[in-house]
């Protein structure tokens, strides 16, 4: 059976989180500890050595994000369960950490262990999203200078600003960046366009999010794009009104 590990420094959020797991994952997860601070966590996880770590961000003495300098390797999927300020949230989305908001539901409870289930994260690729978070964290609070792309093989870490354009492959997307790269991202578009910074990107179409730094030439008559790498890519008519303004202003 799968187990998990919770740090959280508030009891009634350690007991309801554990409540929860008894409820609706009894057969699929079980708490083996609970812990009240990093320091206790650290110690905890040494100890039992568990799948998961649902860990809690704002913590007395040590908030959660300090865990990670305890460990050489994370064998361990971490969740993070925040209230947290939405900063927060979108560097670890960027990062693609799993997280729930408190106060946790069921259904995203649910959610994720379907998630741990079927996709599982080697201690190299949690190496690379914990690289990714605590770059962006340690920023000025205004962007993010990296991005975890999840691919086949684990995940990718990619600086946003060498993000080229986004293209949607039905369920996925294509992600290009500098240097005639691409990847084969288990994110859809739409879920691209959230996470990556709107003063920089701009969906130009349903099937491309595109980097406007990296914009050569906006034929509007026939809307298309030329991109510094000589890729062309069509521009919806319902877009271009828009499109225009934002290549304006950034002129």
């Amino acid at each position: 059976m799968v187990t998990a590990v919770i740090i959280d420094d508030e009891k009634h959020a350690r007991l309801t989180l554990r409540q929860l797991i008894r409820s609706f994952l009894s057969e699929r997860l079980m708490v083996v500890d609970t812990a009240s601070s990093v320091a206790e966590g650290v110690k905890s996880i040494k100890k039992h050595e568990p799948d998961i770590v649902f860990l809690d961000i704002e913590m007395p003495v040590q908030n959660g994000f300090s865990l990670f300098s305890h460990f050489d390797e994370i064998h361990f999927r971490v969740v993070f369960c925040t209230a947290y300020e939405q900063y927060a949230i979108d560097a670890i989305r960027v990062a693609a950490f799993d997280y729930l908001l408190k106060p946790v539901s069921q259904d995203d409870l649910m959610a994720f262990m379907d998630r741990y289930d079927n996709f599982r994260v080697s201690p190299l690729a949690n190496r690379t999203r914990i690289n990714t978070l605590i770059s962006n964290l340690s920023g000025d609070g205004t962007h993010f200078n990296s991005i975890a792309l999840p691919t086949k093989d684990g995940y990718q870490m990619e600086k946003v600003v060498d993000i080229v354009y986004c293209r949607a492959r039905e369920s996925y997307c294509e992600v290009h960046v500098k240097g005639q790269i691409s990847y084969f991202v288990s994110r859809t578009l739409k879920q691209m366009e959230e996470i990556l910074p709107p003063e920089l990107f701009f969906r130009i179409h349903k099937s491309f999010l595109v980097n406007l730094n990296y914009v050569k030439i906006y034929r509007k008559p026939e809307n298309y794009i030329i991109l510094h790498n000589g890729q062309q890519l069509e521009v919806a008519h319902r877009r271009s009104d828009e499109f225009l303004r934002r290549l304006t202003r950034r002129s």
